[in-house]
């Protein structure tokens, strides 16, 4: 059978409709039955309900305060490795110098079990550079928040902190 050319495409003589319309056909075939689906469960599966607690594990809750570290409470944060327990955040919070006017302020709930469980609020350990949930046994760095060891994957989440000399302001 002859092939004719129409603007540099190749088609069969006496069979010009039928190949268009079986090209078309499975154009819009492929179209509707592939790409359609596809999209579909990609929206599915990419909306998922975004919970508060998505990125840190902890709940996210306003904080804003100042402490006076001169204040005679606040003693243990004029040295480095030094650190206090105070009120706030989800379920407080530690605050640790970890150098010369360098301060670090993290939640004391474990990011692993907090929201579950509402003893999972870490403790400092005796070697005052971590500290530890004594629920699932999770160990963190005060130095960064990481974790050290443990079943937990997701660092204590940080408060910012900034320092003007005598006032130490955390906040979110």
């Amino acid at each position: 059978m002859p092939f004719i050319r129409i603007k540099n495409t190749l088609y069969l003589q006496n069979k010009l409709p039928v190949v268009n319309r079986l090209l078309l056909f499975s154009y819009k075939m492929y179209k509707r039955f592939f790409l359609l689906p596809l999209l579909f469960l990609s929206v599915i599966i990419g909306c998922k309900k975004d919970s508060p607690a998505s990125t840190s594990g902890v709940p996210n809750v306003a904080v804003n305060f100042s402490v006076d570290v001169d204040n005679p409470l606040y003693t243990p944060l004029q040295h480095v490795g030094g650190w206090v327990y105070v009120t706030g955040g989800y379920d407080g919070i530690i605050l640790f110098c970890n150098g010369q006017d360098t301060y670090l302020a993290f939640d004391r709930g474990c990011p692993y079990d907090c929201e579950t469980n509402s003893k999972a609020i870490v403790q400092v350990q005796t070697n005052n550079i971590t500290a530890k949930c004594p629920v699932c046994g999770t160990s963190y760095s005060l130095y960064s928040g990481t974790t050290t060891g443990g079943p937990g994957s997701v660092a204590l989440k940080q408060y910012q902190t900034s320092f003007d000399g005598t006032n130490l302001t955390v906040s979110n």
